[in-house]
């Protein structure tokens, strides 16, 4: 209990850290997931009776200022009552996840973006950038709604996640005074 609570205090002083205004304020808070969602890769496998789209091969997805990257992604949506345009869920992303907005860069060996809960979720090897702040951990989940984020540790870190933070050069004083 004393190291989940210590994983916890650090988390969320560095995501403190992350948010003071010398940091760019995260992009992903205010994103608007009700914009379109636009779809490329190499390859796309239809299974309509189950309500799933697999893309592959260098797939992007763009959403506004958001763009996510993977290997593989399965898109899950229902069609409702042979609907043309489905309503998508959630994707699912394996294999060189990254995803990139104005302020900042996430990535991890898979990642999903449920879009119903407006919720994105990364794992294996996280890293969360911005700026010259970096956070490590095993596994991100960001709300696109309040723009909270919580890093679990990695185990191969002892449990713990890490941080760097670039700190703003002192000024010098002025001797004219």
């Amino acid at each position: 209990m004393k190291k989940l609570l210590h994983t916890i205090s650090l988390a969320t002083a560095t995501l403190c850290l992350m948010s003071s205004p010398s940091l760019a304020q995260s992009v992903l808070k205010s994103h608007d997931t009700y914009q379109a969602i636009d779809i490329s890769a190499e390859r796309l496998e239809m299974k309509q009776k189950e309500g799933r789209a697999i893309f592959k091969g260098a797939v992007t997805v763009k959403q506004g200022k958001m763009t996510l990257s993977a290997d593989t992604l399965t898109v899950f949506y229902q069609a409702e009552n042979g609907v043309e345009n489905p309503s998508i869920s959630r994707l699912d992303a394996e294999g060189s996840v990254k995803l990139t907005s104005a302020s900042e860069t996430l990535s991890g060996e898979w990642g999903v973006y449920d879009v119903d809960r407006r919720l994105i979720t990364l794992g294996g090897d996280v890293v969360f950038t911005q700026g010259d702040s970096t956070l490590k951990g095993n596994r991100l989940e960001f709300d696109l709604v309040s723009g909270l984020a919580k890093l679990d540790g990695n185990a191969s870190e002892d449990g713990r996640v890490r941080g760097q933070f670039s700190v703003p050069s002192a000024k010098k004083p002025d001797n004219n005074q």
